[in-house]
């Protein structure tokens, strides 16, 4: 099928239908009043194509009075109004305006203009609400995964919502339509912004094709064809909510994708990141309308077209009104900046971040009952024993979602401690991904599986080059264990240095070097620790000179003390913000030289990333990298599956190639398809919605409020870490800085019982550690500060002179 594209008469009538009729207000309110019988207050609303008023009656009904273009065929409106009553008869739940009838009962009337010239006059109720235009300016909100899955899947709803119309009278004169082929006209090329036109040039060809062979082929129906910011009404409290849909007039009888690459194209421009921000739509979608393989192949494409088309009519329609093609409005250069972005990304890459279609299903919600479980602590000693719980009283946890947590009984908390929960509690996208894949395949990574091979290569691509080789296991302790395994299998060498009061696992190798859990004069003799660099209260302080040399002198000792008790340095592990020590920062010369130290005693050097990979640093993906330093393996966990188990290790392709010809490795569940597709779905909301800049800005307005209440609360010494990862020091005195850990003890769970959940740390338990998903907003910060002022204030007079 060959693509038409108009002649020069055919497009100066397609971009002539852009236009609405002027009748005054008066003419049309006495019109309404005899025909319909509504009197009340009018305002005028905007309209491409149609003259449009909100009408407010006396009783407080609402109403939105229509006035058609006079090119507009009675067919067409006829179509609109059989739809709208279509999908009110099939999914009632669709907020979508009503029809109101004339008095006679009439679906339309008339109305003529002073000169004598009639025009298509309708009604329909007013769906009351905002924009989603207007919520996003006048609240500064991104749109994440939530919002963009709830707006495709309300797409994908009103499309099924219209699989069975069949209604004659689809507008065959449709500007917006891409089958028209006005995006071929010389007149639209003319007026496109200077750096788009080479983008249109450059895909006219495929276009050509994808528009004239493939999307003929493909199933096709009548779509709404419209949905975007201004059309589609919505609510941020007290959570996301869509409110209605307007604008009908835009519908025609289409490609399914091709109504789908609208709402994309109409909505990417509103998230960090537009692959991120399709790849959420279309799995929003999908819940409704699932999609075949071939509609997704042209789908990058068609969404390209529209954009290019969406901004072609702006630029037009700019270039008509006599304003300057370079004074675009604001939406116009978001849609370039996003079309920029869009076509330089190939179809591949695009394709492999969107979902595959499947049968949509409903998910399955969890029961949850209203009141906490009786006995349930008892219940659990007697299956479990006396097993760790945050808290004198601990939790009945039964649901979360992003940086809230809430308990059996319906409370709320702010959780200011969760890194397992990277992105935030119960993350739609993720969730999204894994139920999928575990509904269709889990199995382990024996056989191929391109997740996997994507998954370390998105990860590899964020590490050093020389960092090749991956392992993936399912804790980060089983990456510790590992790491140590091919420190000694690379060195001949069996020791291990790492810092005092340190935390790396729990498995048999690792547990001695998890120096937090027991008394340092019963480590093994292959284990050896040094000081954590600690700048406060440290051997070494703020204002020693060589502070971080001397530091990382420690680390050659312990080489030394080592090879006196002939076990050799195999490895030294070293987590860069010294989690289980207070969330230190370090000099920053000390790792280099503790690297240093370690490679002159031939040990390796592993970097224990479970507590602050993955962005938590808001400066680096990787918390070793703040530091200038390569390291020859790094670990990773926690926060890589958001609360799905799993873990890896990298390492070099020569220290890897040492373990697998001597006995080989292989995990059962390590890398199995549901946690690969776990971990890239993370990865994609990390990206996506850039949450690295978010615990930059969340992590600095954090701090700067720590130490405003420093300033005011005697008993606050210092302030550690970085980023989101922050550790608040409490002390009896400032002078000899004796800790104050029953007081920390006790602002712990003042906190919870003010609906704010932290943690005590540090080898002395004073310090207050606030470690929060990194979707923790502004608001979050000031919700923890003001409550964290209010606990410190209300410490008791004699902790705040007790040590212990």
């Amino acid at each position: 099928m060959m693509l038409r594209v108009p002649n020069a008469e055919e497009t100066e009538i397609l971009l002539g239908s852009i236009s609405a009729p002027d009748l005054p207000v008066d003419r049309i309110a006495q019109r309404v009043e005899e025909v319909y019988g509504l009197t009340g207050e009018w305002k005028r609303l905007g309209g491409e194509r149609e003259q449009n008023f909100r009408l407010t009656t006396l009783d407080g009904s609402l109403f939105v009075v229509k006035i058609a273009a006079q090119t507009e065929p009675l067919e067409s409106l006829m179509f609109q109004i059989n739809a709208l009553e279509h999908i009110q008869r099939i999914d009632p739940e669709i907020p979508v305006p009503r029809v109101q009838h004339t008095l006679s009962g009439k679906a339309i009337s008339d109305i003529t203009d002073t000169d004598g010239r009639s025009y298509a006059l309708r009604i329909l109720t007013f769906v009351t609400g905002s924009t989603l235009l207007e919520v996003i300016k006048s609240s500064g909100a991104v749109l994440g995964a939530e919002e963009l899955m709830s707006l495709g899947e309300m797409g994908g709803r009103l499309t099924r919502a219209l699989q069975g119309f069949r209604g004659d009278g689809a507008p065959h004169v449709m500007p917006w339509d891409l089958s028209n082929g006005l995006l071929f006209s010389d007149t639209l090329k003319a007026t496109m912004p200077q750096d788009v036109g080479p983008v249109l040039q450059s895909v006219l060809d495929e276009l050509r094709i994808v528009l004239s062979d493939r999307l003929p082929r493909l199933r096709a129906q009548v779509v709404y064809h419209d949905f975007h910011e201004s059309n589609v009404l919505v609510s941020l409290e007290p959570s996301f909510r869509i409110d209605g849909i307007i604008d009908f007039g835009d519908m025609i009888f289409g490609p399914v994708v091709q109504d789908l690459s609208v709402t994309i194209a109409s909505l990417i421009h509103w998230s960090v990141d537009p692959v991120y921000a399709a790849a959420c739509l279309v799995r929003g979608y999908q819940r409704q309308m699932p999609l075949e393989a071939a509609e997704l192949e042209i789908l990058k494409p068609l969404v390209v077209a529209r954009l290019l088309l969406q901004v072609g009519l702006v630029a037009h329609q700019a270039a008509q009104d006599g304003a300057s093609g370079s004074k675009l409005d604001e939406l116009q250069s978001m849609y370039v900046d996003a079309l920029l972005k869009l076509h330089a990304l190939p179809n591949e890459e695009f394709l492999q971040a969107m979902v595959p279609s499947v049968v949509p299903g409903v998910s399955p919600q969890a029961l949850m009952s209203n009141s906490p479980t009786p006995g349930l602590l008892k219940r659990r000693e007697a299956v479990l024993g006396k097993t760790y719980t945050f808290y004198n009283e601990p939790l009945e946890i039964v649901r979360g979602k992003g940086s809230k947590l809430f308990d059996a009984s319906g409370k709320e908390y702010l959780d200011c401690y969760n890194n397992v929960a990277n992105l935030g509690h119960c993350h739609p996208y993720v969730v999204d991904a894994l139920a999928r894949q575990a509904s269709t395949l889990n199995t382990n990574s024996r056989y191929l599986h391109a997740e996997i091979v994507r998954l370390g290569e998105r990860l590899g691509a964020t590490l050093p080059d020389s960092l090749d080789t991956w392992f993936f296991v399912c804790s980060g302790s089983e990456a510790n264990d590992l790491a140590v395994q091919l420190s000694r299998i690379a060195t001949g060498n069996e020791g291990v240095v790492v810092t005092e009061n340190s935390y790396h696992g729990n498995t048999t190798i690792v547990s001695p070097l998890s120096l937090i859990d027991y008394d340092v004069q019963h480590k093994p003799d292959w284990v050896e620790t040094v000081s954590p660099p600690n700048l406060y209260r440290g051997i070494y302080r703020e204002g020693t000179p060589d502070a971080g040399a001397r530091y990382a002198d420690h680390v050659k000792q312990a080489a030394e003390r080592l090879d006196r008790r002939s076990h050799g340095m195999a490895g030294l592990m070293i987590d860069s913000i010294f989690d289980a020590n207070g969330a230190l920062v370090p000099p920053p010369d000390y790792l280099s030289r503790a690297y240093a130290a370690a490679r002159s005693a031939g040990a390796l050097t592993i970097a224990d990333e479970v507590q602050m990979g993955f962005a938590r640093s808001g400066t680096h993906m990787w918390g070793f990298q703040a530091f200038g330093v390569e390291p020859d393996i790094v670990t990773m966990g926690k926060p890589m599956g958001n609360g799905h188990p799993i873990a890896a290790l990298v390492t070099r392709r020569e220290i890897a190639e040492l373990l697998q010809k001597r006995t080989g490795y292989f995990n059962t569940f390590g890398g199995n398809t549901v946690s690969a597709v776990v971990g890239n779905a993370c990865l994609d909301v990390l990206i996506g919605e850039n949450l690295q800049a978010n615990a930059a800005r969340s992590g600095a307005a954090l701090r700067q409020g720590l130490e405003a209440l420093m300033s005011r609360h005697h008993i606050i010494g210092h302030i550690h870490g970085r980023g989101l990862f922050i550790g608040v020091e409490l002390v009896i005195d400032h002078e000899t800085k004796a800790p104050a850990k029953l007081a920390a003890r006790w602002v712990r769970e003042r906190l919870k019982s003010l609906g704010v959940l932290v943690s005590s740390t540090g080898p002395f338990g004073n310090i207050i550690k606030i470690r929060p998903p990194l979707v923790f907003s502004l608001a979050d910060v000031a919700r923890c500060l003001e409550t964290l002022d209010q606990a410190i204030g209300e410490i008791p007079a004699d902790l705040r002179t007790k040590g212990a």
